[in-house]
């Protein structure tokens, strides 16, 4: 697709701007933001090439958006609009200025992998609609500095004097069972939060992404703990609701864990067999289940 300008409507989740922008190689971007949605601006900024922060709007104010589009944008045949983000005032002011320009218009479908994009044309006789899948267009430091200040990764779980805990050893085992299937992170932490948040594992494979705890599942305490890691880590404020949530535990959840997993939107995946190291065919099970959580074919 051949254009000069990439404007975009900025939510609370960043992914659909960036997975676009990757996409479509523009020659500049533009945002438009809320005071809200500020912050993400700014973090798209620092990831996307001539890139430009619009001064912000009303989130409810139809016209204010109308006419900062058509001061900010030329009238040319460059420019595509990206719908997916914004409120829905925004999004409607939006599309009122593509189709006074005759402008082309995007939307972002994301619910499940592979991601599409719907790219809409005006034609003399109508407007046509195609369809483009997404090929792999993020590296999992994309994805956590779309979503946060900063990060840093401290590896797995050490005792005082540096040595691996038993929970540390079996992250690292997880890890070499999944690392030539996916990219991975281990250990991270998000800038800012303190002590607060630590991400055993952060995986991506193609554009989807998802965060891990990994619990040897001794009692009930591991597990527990771990459902409420990945709910903090996982929410709105921090990593966003793109990204899938997984336990991946040696042990045998109960019931009552089993339950809150699935109240949390959290997939449980059992490892079996370790004995500080993974066999070769819970290795390929564990890849299988990780790939089947993620949606990945």
């Amino acid at each position: 697709m051949t254009m000069t300008t990439h404007l975009a409507l900025i939510g609370e989740q960043p992914m659909p701007v960036l997975f676009i922008d990757r996409y479509l190689h523009p020659a500049r971007t533009l945002l438009v933001c809320t005071r809200r949605t500020q912050p993400v601006a700014e973090r798209l900024r620092r990831l996307i090439a001539n890139c430009e922060v619009l001064p912000q709007v009303d989130p409810y104010d139809f016209n204010q958006v109308m006419q900062l589009l058509d001061e900010r944008l030329p009238d040319e045949n460059g420019t595509v609009v990206n719908l997916t983000g914004g409120t829905k005032i925004m999004m409607l002011g939006a599309f009122a200025h593509a189709v006074n320009r005759k402008t082309r218009f995007v939307y972002l479908e994301s619910e499940r992998p592979p991601q599409q994009l719907h790219v809409f044309a005006f034609t003399p006789a109508a407007i046509k609609q195609t369809v483009e899948e997404l090929p792999k267009l993020i590296t999992v430091d994309d994805y956590l500095r779309a979503h946060l200040d900063g990060y840093h990764c401290e590896g797995f779980s050490c005792e005082s004097d540096g040595s691996l805990t038993d929970g540390g050893r079996f992250e690292q085992a997880v890890y070499q069972a999944l690392t030539p299937h996916f990219e991975i992170l281990s250990g991270v932490k998000p800038a800012g939060v303190g002590d607060q948040i630590e991400i055993d594992l952060v995986i991506r494979h193609d554009n989807q992404v998802a965060i891990a705890e990994v619990k040897l599942g001794r009692g009930s305490e591991g597990p527990k703990k771990g459902i409420d890691q990945l709910s903090t880590a996982g929410s709105r404020e921090y990593l966003g609701t793109y990204t899938r949530k997984l336990l991946i535990t040696a042990g045998y959840p109960k019931a009552g864990i089993k339950a809150l997993a699935r109240e949390k939107q959290v997939a449980i995946l059992q490892v079996k067999g370790y004995q500080d190291g993974l066999p070769l065919r819970s290795a390929q099970d564990l890849v299988q289940q990780v790939k089947s959580a993620l949606a990945v074919s």
